[in-house]
């Protein structure tokens, strides 16, 4: 069992999820600038096509992931060996089951790729459906080792999978660069990420067997309640998740079908970055969860409230930066980093930060609702946004194209999730009035807007080379939200907080890296 502090636990998972964040940074840039310079952009287009069909089929995973997850919190925190024995045998039983249904739907999904793709690339060599099926294949492998995963992420291990994936990832990106730089094979390049992404799930395995050894001895049953339980909350999740698939899955085939792949390739790169701001902000938080499961469990509704509202207000921060920094540097970036032929227009850009800020400032919400079990209320919310997102990307894609795509989604978001998720959180979790937090929320967004208008009017005297030029950008970017997030909440409760929490988590890592 996990006996250190939840502080020590959170330090040491995000130290190391931010360093292999770093590792991947790095590697994910040199790979896709080799990957552009050597194969065609229709790839990127087929690769990011291929990826969110696969987010589809996860449905199939049916949520059942949040649900034991937050099953096993209890008994990680009492030591409870039996149930936590009994819950991976549930799990593990029913992942198989999992992988194996998405395996099939994959498989029965290969004669509509034709439909998908009506025109094929020239540029594209290949038989999309073996591309296809490799995608395939390294979805379904990862299925057979969740839970394991999901056991070291409950117990605040996430180190455990970020130090070692590290690994397995560097090799990834070197033979991967290798293969575009000698023979330019696309077939190859797939190849090589299933198979270390296989060995990383093999070695992270091994690992778990060894530091819980009751796992493979426990073959205990899973008690009747708990499992009316899961299957309850799995359904309450289930119909959510498919709000939230049904989201990130279509975009692209909507891009596809209204712009090409050419024009889905452009857009991937824009949807890289994001996915790697996210994933710095994802590590944060993400590690964290556990230790708010603990807080939840032993704190009184006082002491949640107080830790929401600093989390509530790091998110804010956080997310506010870098959706100010994307909105201003991100087409700067690419026109130095691939040129200015993969640049999108600056509505495209203002969209995705839009939605890059909605999304981030629900991350407190739904870590809350989550650990709090709210997995019932407002279920069928999923649906709705799933199917208005549908709607309004059809309609809006077909007048704006990618711009339409993208306000779509925000659009779906802003009349269901955004609004509902914050009021079941509060009202029913935190047990607090959920107008508190609209005040709160307004004056966030009033700094944001304020932060744009003055980097705007900085912007117009800046006419250097274009590398100065985006060096003093960045430094303006950087700048002007963090001056006006310090001069206006410094006085606020959450800002003392988060500065003595910071300061604290800060000289626990010195003292572990021993400094």
């Amino acid at each position: 069992m996990n006996s250190t502090s939840r502080t020590e636990n959170s330090v040491k998972n995000i130290s190391s999820g931010l360093l292999f964040q770093v590792i991947q940074m790095i590697l994910g840039f040199i790979s896709r600038t080799i990957f552009i310079k050597y194969l065609a952009v229709e790839y990127l287009g087929i690769n990011s096509l291929f990826s969110n069909i696969l987010i589809l089929l996860s449905l199939a995973e049916l949520g059942i992931g949040s649900a034991l997850t937050f099953a096993l919190y209890k008994p990680l925190a009492e030591k409870d060996e039996h149930t936590i024995g009994a819950l991976l045998n549930f799990y593990k039983k029913t992942y198989i089951i999992i992988g194996f249904l998405v395996l099939l739907l994959g498989l029965i999904f290969i004669p509509f790729l034709d439909d998908i793709i009506p025109n094929k690339p020239l540029n594209i060599v290949e038989d999309i459906r073996i591309i296809y099926f490799i995608f395939l294949l390294n979805s379904v492998s990862t299925y057979f080792f969740a839970y394991k995963l999901a056991l070291l992420e409950a117990n605040q291990e996430n180190a455990v999978i970020s130090m070692n994936k590290s690994f397995f990832l560097v090799a990834q990106n070197l033979i991967q660069i290798a293969i575009l730089v000698i023979f330019a094979n696309f077939i190859a390049y797939l190849l090589v990420q299933i198979i270390c992404n296989f060995l990383a799930m093999i070695y992270i395995s091994k690992i778990v067997d060894k530091k819980y050894p009751f796992i493979a001895q426990n073959k205990n049953k899973l008690d009747s309640i708990i499992k009316k339980g899961i299957i309850k909350n799995t359904i309450a999740v289930f119909y959510r998740k498919i709000g939230g698939i049904l989201i990130i899955g279509t975009d692209s085939l909507f891009i596809n079908y209204f712009k090409g792949l050419a024009v889905l390739g452009v857009f991937s790169n824009y949807t890289m970055l994001m996915a790697l701001i996210s994933s710095i902000t994802t590590i944060i938080f993400a590690n964290i969860r556990s230790s708010i499961a603990h807080l939840v469990i032993k704190e009184n509704k006082q002491k949640q409230n107080e830790i929401f509202n600093v989390i509530n207000f790091a998110n804010f921060w956080i997310y506010g930066l870098f959706s100010v920094m994307m909105i201003f540097l991100i087409n700067d970036f690419i026109t130095i980093w691939i040129g200015v032929s993969y640049v999108m227009t600056m509505p495209v850009v203002i969209a995705l930060a839009i939605n890059f800020f909605m999304v981030g400032m629900l991350d407190a919400f739904w870590m809350f609702k989550s650990v709090y079990g709210l997995f019932t209320q407002g279920k069928y919310i999923g649906l709705i946004i799933a199917f208005l997102n549908l709607l309004f990307s059809y309609i809006l894609g077909n007048y704006y194209g990618v711009f339409g795509v993208i306000i779509a989604t925000s659009l779906a978001r802003l009349v269901t999730v955004f609004w509902y998720d914050p009021y079941i959180t509060l009202k029913f979790g935190l047990e607090i009035k959920p107008v508190i937090y609209f005040f709160k929320f307004i004056k966030y967004i009033v700094t944001i807007f304020v932060s744009c208008l003055l980097i705007y009017l900085v912007f117009n005297y800046l006419d250097f080379s274009p590398i100065l030029n985006f060096i003093l950008k960045t430094l303006v970017a950087f700048i002007v939200p963090n001056a006006l997030i310090i001069v206006l909440f410094k006085n606020n409760s959450e800002f003392v907080y988060l500065k003595l929490l910071v300061k604290g988590l800060m000289s626990t890592l010195l003292v572990k890296l021993k400094l």
